[in-house]
Parts: structure tokens; C-alpha cells; sequence
């Protein structure tokens, strides 16, 4: 079990909206060549990274556009997301410019007009200026045989592919409908055995508002519950009958399971506030991920993440003054 020096529940929804969703870097890298495989096909050349490297890119397209898939590991602040960044720009761009034997191999015949760091978010507009001043550099490099006189880095995230993005994760936007009954009192007495319900109330009992409150506790508990059994269900089904969406779904926990660890670390406050902030951004980030699945499948998945972090440890919350 581990424990976080502060809470989920801050004084302002705006504590959420800080939280950011962390990549694994292999799964990034994998996200991002399914979305340049369904828009490119065979017009695009990807580039093995086990032996000797990419070269500095992870795809090119015939156009001239090279891609380069970066996910940072760590950077849970503005800050150190754009130095990360930059660096990343930096070191790779290097590779092709002093590599230049391997580039040329790499390359052939084909010039890059643009070469795109694709990445999960960037927030500041520090790194797109870094950006265009790199590439004037660039430009004016005499060994930069590879790129073309309007050569420019891009910095993007995915949402340049969202209609392949639908593609793979759902064809149509909310055609995705699981109609479940409620969990009936047996369910829940059930997902409570083994601890589950002791371990709620403690967690829940730390919070001020419920300190006092055994009846409003009881309920929170409940519907925690009542959450946490549908969504199992609804995963399960999910599994079954669409592998591709149950996988961007699973993705996308993890993800901010990730972030959501390391931003709560120390951060004081109270009130359940900051959880609803929470599950509405995690409901838009499932429906961007999976444009098949229904807004309210969305909500009711968003609400079975935030009660499996409950019921499964990776939020505690210190005692209530």
C-alpha cells in the first residue's frame, strides 16, 4: 500500500486540472506508429531502435515529413516537460546532422521539410520558440544536408491523427453502449468481502466531512462500491468484444494513474470537489482516446477508475485534523 502525504480532495477543482497523464515510453511509441500506419500505410518507412538506434527519427513518410515518438519519463511540471523536451529536440536533431553517413543510409534520396516530435502534451510556448529557433540553426548548418531551406521542427501530440485515432479505438463516436443493471446488494457484499469495505471506511473517515458523518460515509461507500462492481463488469465486457478500445481504456488509467501519483505528493486541501474535477477530466481523456464509446459509458468508467484507486491502495489520504 502506499501512501501520499496529501489529498485527491483539494480546496479548488482547479487541483485536478494540474494532474498530468503519464506515458510509458514503449506504449507511446507504439500509440504513435498504429496512428502513422493508419494514415500512411506503406508510404511511410519506420525505424527499428533496438540495434544502433533510430538515427534521431522513428518514421519518416516520402513526403520529406520525419516523426519522432518522445514520451518524458518524470516530468510531472511544466518546467521540467519543456527542458525534457528541448533536450530531447537537441540530442536528436544532433544525430542527424553529425551521424551523417547513417543518415544518408537512412534517408536515400528523400530531403525532410518537417521533422515532428510527437509527444503527449506540451504546455509552454517556450519550447515552440526554441523550436523555430533550432530550426533556423538548422537550416544554416552546412553539414544539414538532409533537410530543405524551409526545414522546421514541429512539436505535436496526437490529435493530429484523431480520425485515425477513431479509427483504431471506435468507429463511430458514441456507438459503444453497455446497458447494465445496478449492482444488486448481494454484488456489492460481495466485492466488500476481504477487507475491501474495512479499508474504505478508513481511507473515507480521514476526510473532515465524513469524520462525523457515519450515514454519509455509509453512502459514499456505497456508491464507491456500486462503481467499482459495474465497472469491473463493463471492462470485462469491453475485453470480450472490443480488445482495441479495452486496451486505449487500460492505457489511459495507467496513464493517470502515473501522473496522478506524484502531482497529489504534499498537496493539501479538502473536499470532494477535487475528485468530480478528476473523473469529468478523465471521462473527456477516455472519450478522446476511444471516440467509440458512449459519453456516459465514459462517465461510468471515469467513476470506476477513481473507486479502484480506492479499493486497490494507490490513494490514502492523512488524518483529518
Amino acid at each position: 500500500m502506499r501512501r501520499f502525504a496529501g489529498k485527491l480532495w483539494g480546496q479548488t477543482p482547479t487541483l485536478c486540472r494540474v494532474i498530468r497523464e503519464q506515458w510509458d515510453g514503449t506504449e507511446w511509441q507504439e500509440h504513435c506508429r498504429r496512428l502513422l500506419a493508419q494514415k500512411y500505410g506503406t508510404d511511410i518507412q519506420f525505424i527499428p531502435d533496438r540495434y544502433r538506434g533510430d538515427g534521431g527519427l522513428e518514421a519518416y513518410h516520402f513526403d520529406g515529413t520525419g516523426y519522432q515518438c518522445y514520451a518524458p519519463m518524470e516530468a510531472y511540471s511544466t518546467s521540467s516537460l519543456t527542458d525534457a523536451q528541448k533536450a530531447k529536440i537537441r540530442t536528436d536533431i544532433a544525430k542527424l546532422t553529425k551521424n551523417s553517413g547513417l543518415t544518408r543510409a537512412l534517408l536515400g534520396n528523400i530531403v525532410l521539410g518537417r521533422w515532428v516530435l510527437l509527444t503527449p502534451a506540451f504546455d509552454s510556448r517556450e519550447l515552440v520558440e526554441y523550436a523555430r529557433a533550432k530550426s533556423e540553426k538548422v537550416r544554416n548548418d552546412p553539414e544539414a544536408f538532409w533537410c530543405t531551406d524551409d526545414f522546421e521542427i514541429v512539436i505535436t501530440n496526437d490529435d493530429i491523427f484523431a480520425v485515425e485515432r477513431a479509427a483504431l479505438y471506435g468507429q463511430l463516436a458514441g456507438d459503444i453502449v453497455l446497458d447494465l443493471p445496478d449492482p444488486e446488494d448481494d454484488d456489492l457484499f460481495a466485492a466488500a468481502r476481504g477487507g475491501i469495505a474495512e479499508r474504505l471506511v478508513e481511507k473515507l473517515r480521514q476526510e473532515p466531512r465524513f469524520a462525523n458523518d457515519e450515514v454519509g460515509l455509509g453512502r459514499y461507500k456505497s456508491s464507491l462500491l456500486s462503481d467499482y462492481v459495474r465497472g469491473c463488469r463493463q471492462l470485462e465486457l469491453l475485453a470480450n468484444d472490443y480488445s482495441a478500445v479495452h486496451a486505449a481504456i487500460q492505457r489511459r488509467l495507467k496513464s493517470t494513474l502515473r501522473g496522478l501519483s506524484r502531482e497529489l505528493a504534499g498537496t493539501p486541501g479538502a473536499g470532494p470537489v477535487a475528485v468530480e474535477t478528476l473523473m469529468r477530466r478523465l471521462a473527456d481523456a477516455l472519450h478522446r482516446d476511444a471516440p467509440g464509446l458512449a459519453p456516459l459509458l465514459c462517465e461510468e468508467l471515469a467513476r470506476y477508475a477513481v473507486s479502484q484507486w480506492f479499493v486497490d491502495c494507490p490513494l490514502y489520504f492523512p488524518v483529518a485534523a
